[in-house]
């Protein structure tokens, strides 16, 4: 490697968006979802740096910057390697900017990362001939190694451009041990900008496992992460959010995973081994209904559990046996049941617009969500994303062209008895029912203990109605 070599990592000028490959939303459109750090620029410059490495961040939406603010940055970092994190969604805004960027600076290498490219790399670098190389699968041993000059023909989980030709190396393996992830670097952002949406404190995301066995007919976490859940060491996870709270004084954490709740024993150590730290840390993670125990929830209220996110989807049977959730609704019930007893806050995540919706199974989890009656609750319009079976679905059955107007809240394909228009409508409504009812605004009330959130809660509620 040459000496003082830059990399430039950035979120395009496009929509506000998290852009972690599963999650793939704009902030704009959500209620009380905040912007999430850019946790794999994150990680790929923490091995940068470990390499030697100059690094740079920006996220050019956050600002509403345009592709001149990017160009002069550009001018002036003038990297040797310029990597973008593309969103399925908004894939061909974020990559408009490459031909300028090219003319700019012909020797920069431009890197790509995204879900999309998982599936779908070698057309997109046909129609993008700035793109010299596309990241796939678990994309931080093969950006090592590419920063390092290996050979790219023997890298895998790649798709590069040379001598006008398209290649794509075998898939890379999927390591079965986490633990080769670096601690993200925190240097690369400002942190506090990045906060809980009801305490405004500035919270960072830990990376502690990924897989799911359960591949779901909308979601990408199996395709993209495989079937086994594959954790990073307890000890290596408190050691990392150690250095948070000492080093930048950060004690409210997102614990990143596809199911975080899925191997019992690891759970609870890595619970007691918070305990015993005395970090005093809060924290959220995700589960299924069907792998939590009341005792293992308990330690995690122990260790600064405030708060699980569930996605229960449906509150219709068939449905949940059509998408693959593989629960029951007397599962959910009992889980959300067990969850408050132990008194962690619940966020429960709902989709409609499969394509077996109807109006009927739409009422059925409206009734269902506000019999749960969680602190908080996310219904969203479902999205045919490349790489999932509802893509394929879309296509196979002609139930409209898909395009991503704003993913997740505005539906652009048909179910077989509603059009998109009308899913879009109850989308709107169950929203604004579920946060406006007065047992809801009494019960929120009643668990504001400080200024700051009774001001978080107040603008939600502004926004809330201002949106509907």
């Amino acid at each position: 490697m040459k000496n003082n070599q830059k990399i430039f990592f950035i979120y395009p000028p496009s929509v506000i968006m998290n852009r972690e490959d599963r999650c793939q939303q704009p902030t704009s459109e959500t209620i009380i979802i905040p912007p999430l750090p850019p946790v794999d620029m994150m990680s790929l410059s923490a091995i940068a740096k470990k390499r030697g490495y100059e690094t740079k961040f920006k996220d050019y939406s956050l600002k509403n910057e345009t592709v001149y603010d990017f160009l002069r940055d550009l001018r002036v970092f003038k990297p040797d390697f310029l990597v973008l994190n593309v969103a399925s969604t908004t894939l061909e805004k974020d990559l408009s900017i490459l031909t300028q960027a090219k003319d700019l600076l012909e020797d920069t290498v431009v890197i790509v990362k995204g879900a999309v490219f998982n599936f779908n790399s070698y057309a997109i670098m046909q129609q993008y001939p700035e793109i010299d190389i596309a990241l796939r699968g678990e994309i931080e041993p093969a950006f090592d190694e590419i920063i390092q000059y290996e050979d790219l023909k023997k890298i895998n989980g790649i798709t590069y451009q040379i001598d006008e030709k398209i290649v794509s190396t075998p898939d890379r393996k999927l390591n079965g041990n986490l633990d080769y992830l670096p601690f993200l670097d925190r240097d690369l952002i400002d942190n506090s900008f990045y906060v809980r949406p009801d305490t405004k404190e500035t919270q960072t995301i830990i990376k502690v496992s990924k897989g799911c066995p359960n591949h779901c007919f909308f979601c990408l976490a199996t395709p993209l992460n495989g079937k086994n859940v594959r954790y990073r060491s307890a000890e290596l996870v408190v050691e990392e959010i150690r250095e948070c709270v000492l080093k930048y004084n950060i004690k409210n954490f997102i614990f990143w995973s596809d199911l975080f709740n899925f191997d019992t024993g690891w759970v609870q150590r890595l619970c007691k081994l918070i305990i015993d730290s005395n970090l005093k840390i809060k924290f959220s993670a995700n589960t299924r209904v069907d792998t939590l125990d009341f005792e293992t929830l308990k330690l995690m209220k122990k260790a600064g559990c405030n708060l699980l996110s569930v996605g229960i989807e449906s509150g219709c049977q068939e449905l949940l046996d059509k998408m693959g959730k593989n629960i029951t609704l007397q599962q959910v019930e009992s889980a959300i049941s067990m969850i408050k007893r132990a008194g962690i806050q619940v966020y429960a995540y709902y989709v409609i617009g499969l394509p077996w919706e109807t109006k009927e199974t739409i009422e059925k989890t409206y009734r269902f969500a506000k019999k749960l009656n969680t602190e908080y609750a996310s219904f969203y319009t479902a999205t045919a994303l490349l790489g999932t079976k509802f893509y394929d679905y879309v296509k196979k059955n002609r139930l409209g062209e898909i395009n991503y107007e704003k993913p997740y809240f505005i539906p652009t394909v048909n179910t077989y008895t509603l059009n998109a228009d009308e899913v879009y409508e109850y989308n709107k409504k169950m929203n604004r029912n579920y946060y406006l009812r007065p047992t809801y605004i009494l019960k929120m009330v009643k668990n504001i203990n400080s200024i700051t959130k009774f001001k978080s809660y107040y603008d939600t509620f502004i926004k809330l109605v201002k949106k509907n």
